[in-house]
């Protein structure tokens, strides 16, 4: 299995309530639609629900995926629903103080090793990408 992990963000909140927000999706529609237009544009094309997020990853195509494990409150991850190949999305978290969080996405995935030439670039960009959303959105 390959995993690609996403740039670390530093988000100004303590662990718990970054676990509870990464594992309880149910809030996250509301939040886009109050976040300024700007921000939104950067982030198009996500969807939420209680326990899935689903988007739209350059050169892959549409992803969904539904929460699979949770180890609290240091993991969350959420595994690709319909997909030819094993997917999973993962973020961990570690409290760097008592209110400031490191979140650190990643993307497991059993790709042949003839593949992941062509197509690691684009799924290290995701993984970047994610850890960008859950700035945006968890600031």
């Amino acid at each position: 299995m390959a995993k690609y992990t996403g740039k670390s963000v530093t988000l100004p909140r303590d662990i718990d309530s970054i676990y509870s927000r990464v594992s309880d999706l149910s809030g996250y529609k509301s939040m886009l639609d109050e976040l300024p237009a700007d921000q939104r544009e950067r982030i198009h094309g996500i969807t939420f629900d209680a326990d899935s997020v689903a988007f739209d990853a350059p050169g892959v195509g549409r992803l969904s995926f539904k929460l699979a494990e949770t180890v609290a409150p240091t993991h969350v991850a959420f595994r690709a629903e319909q997909s030819p190949i094993p997917l999973n999305l993962c973020v961990d978290l570690k409290a760097e103080s008592a209110d400031s969080t490191l979140i650190t996405p990643s993307i497991d995935i059993e790709l042949p090793a003839m593949l992941r030439s062509f197509v690691g670039p684009k799924l290290q960009e995701a993984a970047d990408k994610f850890g960008e959303v859950f700035s945006t959105i968890l600031k």
